[in-house]
């Protein structure tokens, strides 16, 4: 996921909607919050500084031992750690390399507890370069999901089809989270990808910002709603998506709210300077 025209603390702080009413402005997610969290500087890689959040190292403890039903199968399940910091952090770098290439410069990426963001001091951002960069890190994980995939299938035929290493449990889990990365980024939901790309959509079919944005956050409560009840019913471990979604349908419930012009700012909400 990046970050929709908004800043954090060594960027100077701008903002996509900075044409709308101020009062308006209160639903943009609070990426300057997270930015200003505890997270550790891991490296820098072309100019992009990459942090980790200790949520990501809770998200990642909780995948290791939410399948780990004997001790034997630690090693297995002990791949969810690159698998996870590989998958989130060369997506975010897509969404990076796209910002820089539109003229917007480095962005700094943090990996936290609901995946990772990538975040930048672009401002003003046409629909048709908003939705290049929303689509980059999607379109990342579509390469690592069908060439591991590829991978995946060679090895099969390398090995016989045997019983399963660790090796091809990493590749297994590298397929399966992407894959599922990719549908799930791809959902029209605000923020995530699909809701970005759907809001820049609007912009460029002639819809004013804060109208966009208001159509995504009605698409993006359906939405919520229906793959919602499916990850509960369908999906092993489907009630962690569901918190997820519960999360960002919020969201979107308080951006329908501000547009009336009654709704409270939450904890995630900021007022973008003018």
């Amino acid at each position: 996921m990046e970050t929709p025209d908004c800043d954090t603390s060594r960027y100077a702080s701008t903002s996509v909607i900075d044409d709308l009413d101020p009062n308006f402005a209160d639903f943009v997610m609070n990426a300057q919050q997270l930015a200003s969290g505890t997270h550790w500087k891991i490296g820098t890689f072309r100019g992009h500084d990459i942090r980790v959040s200790p949520f990501f190292l809770v998200l990642i403890g909780l995948f290791v031992f939410m399948g780990l039903n004997e001790f034997s199968r630690l090693p297995y399940q002990l791949m969810w750690a690159p698998v996870l910091f590989f998958s989130i952090l060369l997506h975010e770098l897509g969404h990076a390399a796209a910002t820089k290439k539109c003229g917007f410069g480095t962005s700094k990426i943090i990996l936290h507890g609901f995946g990772g963001v990538a975040i930048s001091r672009r401002s003003h951002t046409k629909p048709k370069d908003g939705m290049f960069i929303a689509l980059a890190g999607p379109a990342v994980t579509g390469l690592l999901a069908f060439g591991f995939l590829g991978a995946l299938i060679g090895y099969g035929v390398f090995t016989g089809g045997e019983s399963l290493t660790v090796l091809g449990h990493f590749l297994w889990l590298m397929v399966l989270a992407n894959f599922f990365w990719l549908i799930l980024n791809l959902l029209p939901i605000y923020p995530m990808d699909g809701g970005q790309t759907l809001m820049y959509f609007f912009r460029k079919k002639g819809a004013g910002q804060g109208t966009a944005l208001v159509k995504t956050a009605k698409v993006s409560l359906v939405t919520i709603i229906i793959t919602g009840l499916l990850a509960i019913l369908v999906i092993p471990g489907g009630f962690l998506i569901f918190i997820i979604f519960a999360f960002m349908g919020y969201m979107n419930w308080q951006i329908l709210q501000q547009a009336k012009g009654g709704g409270p700012g939450g904890p995630m909400m900021m007022r973008m300077p003018r």
